[in-house]
This record gives C-alpha cells, structure tokens and sequence, in this order.
C-alpha cells in the first residue's frame, strides 16, 4: 500500500482533471433514446420553460419560434401537460388573465401551479408574475404596486423554488444586441406575493444571463451563461439559501464553457446538456459530481451520431424516473419539437443513507464510524447542509 502522501496526491491530480468515461450513449441500458409520443405535440420552439410537478406530469409554456407567422406573431403563448408515463401530450385551454405571448422566461411549479417571471417577445421585457392552475388552465397576473419592491424586467434569467421562496437570479435587460446583463437577486415569497431583494455576502457571480441555476440541499448552483462582456461563462458558483453566502466553486473547466444549455440535479450530480460555447452548438452530455468535483464527459461533440440528439441551445431538460429528458431547442435554424430520455442511474445506497444521516440531524462520530465514513459525512454537512462561518472564495 501506498503512503497517506501518495494518497493525496492522487486525489489531487484527480481533482485537478477532467475525468472522461467510457461513451455510455452506446452501452446496453445507457443510450439516448427518442420519445414516440402522442397526443397534441407542440411546435418547435426555444425559450419556453418546462416543470415538473413531481408526479410524472411536466407543464410546458409559450416560447417563440421564428419560422412561423400567426395571428399572434413569432412568440408563443400555449400551455401543454406531457403525462411521462404514457408519453402523452395534451393541450390545456388558458382562461382569465392569461400572460402575454413571450419566450426567455422562467417558470417554476408550485403545489398546483406553474408560477412564471419575466421573459420578452420584441415588443418588451415583463415585470409581473402569472400563475397558472395546472388543472384547470384558468391564470391570474400580478403586478405590485409602484411604491412596493420588485425586480426590474429581464429575460435570459433563472428562477429556483425553495420551500415557500422563488428566487431569481441575473438575466438581460438591454435589447437583443446589447450586453446588459444582471447580477441582482430577488426573492418572491410564493405564499404571500411579496418580492424583496436578496443582500447577500461572499464572492457572488459576475452579471450574466443564458446561465442555469438549480437546488442541491440547502444550496443554489449557477453556472455557465453570458458575462457583461456577452463572453461565455465556464465557472460554478453555489449560494447558500440559508445563510445567504456567496461560494465560488473550484471547478473551472474549460470545455463546459457555454450558454443556453441545459443543467438539472440528480443524486449529487450535476448534468449538464448541450448549449453553445461562443462558437458553435453542443449536443456533449458532462456530469459534474458535487461529492468528489470531477466532471465526467458521458459523450463528447458529435455532429454525425444519428443516435445522439443534435446539436442544439435553448432547449429544456428535466428529470422524471431517473431518466432525463429533453425537448425541443435550436440548430442551424431549425426550431425543433423532438424529444429524447436519456437514463440515469437510481440512487445508490450511500447517497440514501447519507441524506437520511445528515437530514435527520445526527452527527458522525470517528468513534463509531470508520473515519473515511465520518469524515465523508460531516464534509457533506458542512458544504451543503450547515451554515458557513464566513464567505470563502
């Protein structure tokens, strides 16, 4: 065996790297697969938002596709329930206050609504926040009052829920050609309708939009996106929610720099699809393990494998049943309505236990664990469950 010294120092050039695995696109039971779905498919298109409630259904709003005229122009304003499980479309008939048509927006569900900020269709950027009942499709809009706080309009930006709070974060607000960007924080309390900005320490994210933020424990992750220069972005930053602290993460890579992709969680991964890296469309699928920060490339670039969904940017991912799924995006033109899953793995045993150790509030004793066991415990505590002392860089 090998001394604690050369222990470390393979951990270190572990860390220090990208770690790519076998192509597991082309492994039995690891391969993207396309969705022969049924129902009412929407068209193609970019910029508009899905979300999932959690039971297999995802809720699918407006966005904008430029090779199409209609009586309410290029940007879309339609509502679509897809069931995963019988891989079914359905179109759902908007009432009451329906938003504007508009693409670039951010929407979250919560409990039996999908609640959607911001956005912009070429005739302006939007302030106000609609609900739509995903049951029934009647919506409701609210503006605040001028004396009351709220986010100046945006589009290009993110939105996370966490328990009762939406928050958002960055985004555009010049024209299409300009480089305006966002580096605010607003919080929206989803019960009472009452905005106020987020005055958070620590080293926060340069003003950006394009990006993908998304929640792991007590944690938001940004990465990627547009920086006020419109250079693409390749650094990840993670704000505690808790104790509002800014981190800047060790995990610059160079080849996930990009925008206009797409980034869920699962387990304790981070898995990032497609975009555009300042130069050209991605269709490369990375994982970013949050335990141990390497980042795997699953499969790499590749314009010619008919059994990898095409190039693209301003597409959507979300993850149903431990596979991810994507729908529609842009290359060379073409505003795309296709779908793919891809699977993923359940959650290993170790991620269970742990969540369940850590959440349920106990504490790992060298003691009584093995120390390689504790110490694994209390790193995940202190980065994604604790309060930070101070913000560190």
């Amino acid at each position: 065996m090998g001394s604690s010294g050369e222990d470390e120092e393979v951990k270190r050039v572990l860390k220090s790297k990208e770690v790519k695995g076998e192509d597991a696109s082309r492994k039995p039971g690891r391969r993207w697969k396309e969705i022969k779905s049924t129902g009412t498919i929407p068209l193609g298109r970019i910029g508009h938002s899905i979300c999932s409630d959690g039971n297999g259904n995802l809720f699918l709003w407006g966005g904008v596709n430029e090779t199409i005229e209609s009586e309410k122009g290029k940007y879309m304003d339609d509502f679509f329930k897809y069931d995963f499980h019988k891989k079914e479309w359905s179109q759902i008939v908007l009432s009451g206050a329906t938003p504007v048509p508009r693409a670039f927006h951010s929407a979250v569900c919560y409990k039996d609504k999908v609640v959607i900020f911001g956005g912009c269709n070429g005739k302006g950027r939007f302030d106000e926040i609609s609900l739509i009942q995903t049951n029934t499709g009647l919506c409701k809009s609210y503006t605040p009052p001028k004396d009351q706080e709220r986010p100046p309009s945006r589009y290009c930006h993110t939105s996370v829920a966490y328990k009762e709070s939406m928050l958002v974060f960055g985004g555009k607000c010049g024209g299409r050609n300009s480089n305006k960007r966002l580096k605010d924080m607003y919080n929206y309390n989803l019960e009472t309708g009452l905005w106020s900005e987020v005055e958070a320490t620590g080293t926060a994210p340069s003003s950006r939009s394009a990006h993908t933020s998304v929640v792991y424990g007590k944690k938001m992750l940004v990465f990627g996106g547009r920086d006020g220069e419109g250079m693409c972005c390749e650094d990840f930053y993670e704000y505690h929610l808790e104790a509002r602290v800014w981190r800047m993460l060790d995990c610059n890579h160079q080849r996930l720099m990009r925008a206009r992709h797409s980034a869920v969680v699962h387990n304790d991964s981070i898995i990032i699809f497609g975009g555009w890296s300042g130069k050209r469309k991605l269709n490369d699928l990375c994982i970013y393990n949050l335990d141990t920060d390497v980042v795997q490339v699953v499969h790499d670039n590749d314009e010619y494998d008919t059994s990898l969904p095409c190039r693209r940017e301003c597409h959507t991912t979300v993850v149903v049943d431990n596979k991810l799924v994507l729908f529609g995006g842009r290359f060379r033109g073409v505003f795309m309505n296709d779908s793919f899953e891809y699977p993923l793995p359940s959650p290993p045993l170790k991620f269970l236990l742990r969540n369940w150790f850590v959440h349920n509030g106990l504490t790992a004793n060298k003691d009584d664990l093995p120390p390689t066991i504790a110490e694994s415990l209390n790193n995940y505590r202190k980065r994604f469950v604790e309060h930070p002392h101070q913000p560190v860089k």
